[in-house]
């Protein structure tokens, strides 16, 4: 059961949780502060690339994703596109209805979380996203089975189309971060990303 929050709140709760998770004054904490801004553009740069793109239909964009050199089949994940980036693994999913990115924000190469929830939603606003009031705070499952509590924010994007961010507030290194573009077709639930279902095969978290 999804549970309705204002976002003033939500907000509130996620940079909380986000100072929390980072620490305050730590050299980790300064080099994350450093860097967050550059793992931040490169995700939303990857989903630029794909997911903000016209496609017809989901082959188009697996085909456009098998041509770009950059990016492989994920092994153990069907339909998953993985690159890596600085030795951060990031992935596009072709689906059904839309196009989802994703990463997993807290990992042992960034030394920590990558980025909060508020560094993401500013971006998005900025980038030309309208914040459409949907919000919501619900429980999931992560990589490990356990409890993960995550934000579900809706946006229209620049090109008109229904973006959703899953964004976890706790077990950031045992939950994948999405930010799903519905494209094809209009569905009441989109689709889940098997990465946030299942172990990644690569270590790299």
């Amino acid at each position: 059961m999804r549970i309705i929050f204002p976002s003033v709140l939500l907000f509130s709760t996620a940079i909380a949780t986000s100072l929390l998770l980072n620490g305050c004054g730590s050299e980790t904490s300064a080099k994350l502060s450093a860097s967050k801004s550059e793992y931040l553009s490169t995700f939303l740069d990857l989903h630029k690339d794909f997911c903000e793109k016209k496609f017809d239909n989901r082959d188009a964009l697996k085909t456009a994703l098998a041509k770009d050199k950059r990016f492989k089949p994920a092994q153990g994940f069907e339909g998953v596109f993985e690159t890596h980036i600085n030795k951060i693994s990031f992935a596009i999913s072709p689906e059904t209805d839309g196009c989802t990115t994703d990463v997993m924000i807290k990992n042992r190469v960034a030394g920590g979380v990558m980025f909060n929830f508020e560094d993401i939603n500013k971006a998005l606003l900025s980038k030309g996203y309208k914040d459409t009031g949907k919000i919501a705070k619900r429980k999931d499952v992560g990589t490990d089975k356990s409890e993960v509590t995550v934000i579900e924010k809706t946006y229209i994007s620049p090109t008109g189309e229904m973006t959703t961010l899953d964004f976890p507030l706790d077990k950031q290194d045992k939950y994948y971060m999405t930010l799903f573009a519905e494209k094809f077709s209009k569905i009441e639930k989109k689709p889940v990303n098997p990465r946030k279902k299942l172990k990644m095969a690569a270590a790299y978290y």
